[in-house]
């Protein structure tokens, strides 16, 4: 019974969240949905790229689609208040959206990008050297993180 009460509220959390994000006066001319992609290049050196969403008509002109291909579910990932974590890879490529809180990340090119509730990055650096991550301000660093590839990076080693 609890289980179901707590799915009625996610729903009607993600009902409002939706309605918020896109105007009801929306249409095509509205911009793209993007996302930064934190990704590691041939050589192994992580960066970033700014990449957009292409939605397709859904069932009528008021509805359009982008599947994500998620592989592996969903789940929520927490960053103690001013933790650091030092160089590490992503441990498969997964989108991670920012729920609360505040996160610094340097890619191994030495770019730096803070990244706030709302954000949608692209995780894809699964080798290399990896990024550096550090939870900004005073409150836990929290993000929804959704998997998009069915096994795990390699193990370093």
């Amino acid at each position: 019974m609890r289980k179901g009460r707590y799915q009625l509220r996610f729903l009607a959390f993600f009902a409002l969240l939706v309605q918020w994000a896109v105007p009801a006066h929306a249409s095509e001319s509205t911009a793209p949905m993007t996302y930064v992609h934190l990704y590691a290049d041939e050589a192994g050196i992580s960066h970033f790229r700014e990449e957009r969403f292409d939605f397709t008509p859904g069932r009528n002109d008021a509805m359009s689609l982008h599947v994500l291909e998620a592989k592996g579910g969903a789940t929520l990932l927490r960053l103690k208040a001013g933790a650091v974590e030092d160089w590490h890879n992503a441990p498969r490529a997964w989108f991670l959206i920012v729920l609360q809180g505040a996160s610094e990340v340097t890619a191994s090119d030495g770019e730096v990008r803070r990244f706030g509730p709302g954000s949608l990055v692209l995780l894809d650096d699964i080798s290399g050297k990896g990024h550096r991550t550090r939870a900004l301000g005073k409150i836990d660093h929290i993000a929804a993180v959704i998997s998009i590839a069915d096994t795990p990076a390699p193990a370093a080693q």
